[in-house]
């Protein structure tokens, strides 16, 4: 009875001590998942026991999971770790710990676990923060509808005159408003839109002119820049009439407005050159002062074409008169460049160019029935400057004006010809000399320089002529 009780003591302290290895050997793995987890270290190398040793396999886990490493845990009970102090193998000789590096290899990754979302404030989108896209979009949609505004504005004034002037229109001319596309000659009765601040219509089949061009320019009151600068300096639209002439006698005559008249003067070739710098007052005729009066015949000239019948309408209209431009020696404005000489004389036409200031307050069509009046007499004009005749000594001036006007262009060519004719010369000289100094042989060295001299001494001897000839005449 006391050896079983002695048995069996011992058969429990032998349990008891195998249970506290098994329970310190689980927490000695335990261990080491938890340093694994948290510093995600190299994993051991393991090998299993083989009889014959051929070149280990390393096994290195590309995803490390937990559920691995317990499953690794129940086999490390059967696995052996060999160390071999005596000799080492081929995958200590290949090893090299540079090359190699497992945990380079091996991706970081928390455990599933430690998986947290971080919290992304939310942010309240407010219109403050599009101040700069809605100032943008409130500027276009101005821009947008100033400019469908303004459009219709100017359409309206340009069909608001064509309502009003179209049936007088039709008696005076056989066409009236032509259509540039077609090729066949037809009255269309419309004005064709250059831009949308400026109508033109052409009318033409009349005796004693061409035809007649008929120019709107308005305001531009599509563009808002534009209106913005019509608010602060005030301008009117206006009403521009061209007729070209068969025939008329030889004169320039302008009036109108003094900055208008002034404007003509400074810009026209022949106002220019024809008028003189004197402007006359249009008081004798019962113009206010501020109509100015410049012609190139100043007494024979203006009272004709200003008789009973014209100065009265002219005198009813006169805030409507901008500048009245009549001249047989129109060819445009002068040139910009004053230096630049013109190869041959330019082109002259016999014009009446008339300019009316139209109201910015006249939009509708009893409003343009107030121009009326001044087409009619541009139409008038068309009979009276044709019927005009001057007087013989009139017109023995004017024909001299053009003669010497002709004489002064034939000389500003001349000299514009010499000059350039110097210039070669120059030019040819001093290529002789070039030719005198880059030449290597002596001997034609010097025949280019005797021939340079012979034509400079060429050149002193008829100048000593010149000076011979000057004092001989003036004996």
């Amino acid at each position: 009875m006391r050896w079983w009780s002695i048995a069996l003591l011992l058969c429990l302290l032998a349990y008891h001590h195998g249970a506290a290895g098994d329970h310190e050997k689980d927490d000695e793995f335990a261990e080491f998942e938890q340093e694994f987890d948290d510093s995600m270290q190299k994993p051991k190398v393991a090998t299993e026991k083989s009889d014959e040793r051929e070149k280990p396999n390393i096994a290195i886990p590309k995803n490390p999971s937990p559920s691995e490493f317990e499953d690794d845990d129940n086999d490390d009970d059967d696995a052996v770790v060999e160390v071999e102090d005596d000799g080492k193998d081929e995958f200590d000789e290949d090893w090299d710990p540079e090359e190699f590096d497992p945990a380079e290899e091996t991706p970081q990754r928390a455990a599933a676990g430690e998986l947290k979302i971080a919290k992304v404030p939310y942010r309240h989108n407010s219109w403050t923060n599009y101040y700069v896209e809605i100032v943008i979009g409130v500027l276009i949609s101005i821009y947008l509808v100033n400019f469908l505004i303004g459009s219709s504005k100017n359409n309206s004034i340009a069909s608001s005159w064509l309502q009003t002037h179209l049936e007088f229109l039709k008696d005076q001319f056989e066409l009236v408003g032509d259509d540039p596309t077609n090729q066949k000659t037809a009255s269309t009765h419309q004005m064709i839109k250059e831009s949308e601040h400026t109508y033109i219509l052409w009318c033409s089949g009349r005796q004693c002119c061409e035809g007649m061009l008929v120019q709107l320019k308005l305001l531009k009151r599509q563009d808002i820049i534009s209106n913005i600068v019509n608010r602060l300096t005030p301008g009117n639209d206006q009403l521009q009439i061209s007729i070209h002439l068969e025939h008329m006698d030889p004169f320039v005559f302008c009036m109108g407005q003094k900055r208008s008249v002034i404007a003509l003067q400074k810009n026209m070739t022949d106002v220019s050159l024809f008028c003189g710098d004197k402007l006359r007052s249009g008081e004798k005729f019962g113009f206010s002062p501020s109509i100015a009066i410049l012609s190139e015949l100043a007494g024979e000239v203006v009272t004709s074409v200003l008789d009973t019948k014209v100065a009265k309408v002219l005198r009813e209209h006169e805030h409507l008169i901008d500048s009245i431009h009549i001249s047989d020696q129109f060819s445009g404005p002068k040139l910009v460049d004053q230096e630049e000489v013109p190869v041959k004389e330019p082109d002259t036409t016999k014009v009446i160019n008339i300019t009316l200031n139209i109201p910015t307050e006249w939009n509708g069509a009893e409003s343009m029935e107030n121009l009326l009046p001044l087409v009619k007499l541009s139409v008038y004009l068309v009979d009276k400057i044709t019927r005009l005749r001057l007087s013989k000594e009139s017109k023995l001036r004017a024909d001299r004006h053009r003669q010497e006007m002709h004489l002064r262009f034939l000389k500003q060519t001349h000299a514009q010809r010499q000059e350039a004719a110097q210039l070669k010369r120059e030019e040819k000289d001093r290529q002789m000399k070039d030719r005198m100094m880059n030449e290597e042989d002596p001997e034609k060295q010097r025949r280019l320089d005797e021939i340079i001299q012979r034509r400079e001494l060429n050149k002193k001897n008829k100048r000593m002529m010149k000076g011979r000839q000057y004092k001989v005449k003036s004996m």
